[in-house]
Parts: C-alpha cells; sequence; structure tokens
C-alpha cells in the first residue's frame, strides 16, 4: 500500500532561496521557483495561460455591449491568482516586493522582477 504525500499549495519547500537583494542567487531561484510552481500547476498564472476571465461581446442593432465574465470562472482564476502572488512574495525581499505590489497581476510582477535580477 503506498501513501500519497499531499502537495501544499500555499507554501514553498525550504529548498527555494530567499532572493538575495544584489541578485547573486537569481538563477537557482528562479531555477527552482519555476519547477516548484509548476509543480502546484500554478506557473499558468506566472505565463499567462490562464488569462482572466471576460465577458462575451455582443452586437445588437449597432450598440455593442459586454456581458459580464462567468462568475464562478472569475472566482477561480482569482483564488489562483492571489495563490500565486503568495507564492512569489514569500521569497523575494521586501524592497522588491514593495516595488511590485501594484502591478496589475502576477505576470506583471514576475516581468518586472525577471527584469531588475536579470540586470543585475
Amino acid at each position: 500500500m503506498s501513501t500519497m504525500v499531499p502537495v501544499t499549495t500555499d507554501t514553498l519547500p525550504s529548498n527555494i532561496p530567499k532572493l538575495d537583494l544584489k541578485g547573486t542567487n537569481w538563477a537557482i531561484f528562479s531555477l527552482r521557483f519555476q519547477i516548484t510552481v509548476e509543480a502546484k500547476d500554478l506557473w499558468k498564472q506566472f505565463d499567462r495561460s490562464n488569462p482572466k476571465p471576460v465577458g462575451s461581446p455582443t452586437q445588437t442593432g449597432g450598440t455593442t455591449t459586454v456581458s459580464p465574465p462567468d462568475p464562478v470562472a472569475l472566482a477561480q482564476w482569482q483564488k489562483y491568482e492571489n495563490l500565486a502572488k503568495h507564492l512569489l512574495t514569500q521569497r523575494i525581499p521586501d524592497s522588491t516586493a514593495l516595488c511590485v505590489r501594484n502591478l496589475p497581476d502576477v505576470v506583471a510582477m514576475w516581468k518586472e522582477i525577471v527584469r531588475e535580477y536579470t540586470e543585475k
């Protein structure tokens, strides 16, 4: 009889180091972070393969209206988005977290972090 080990989705394992402010461990941080987030099936939030649900446009007599997105799909997307942001901010420097906190989504946050630490 085998025992399944649950994969917790809200924490990162200890083998993912905290990203050094100077970026000296960027290569290993980004590798381990991506592999772990992929294992949690959340990388789709980082590469935008799980886009935010939007409403459908409808044409009626020359007027275009947009219906709201499916509330269940939007709630599920928001849950994944919040979890992805939570994982990302666990191991980045506080100053970096403060710099990216107002970006619109985790895709933009990750792109900015990649840009900043690739240049260091």
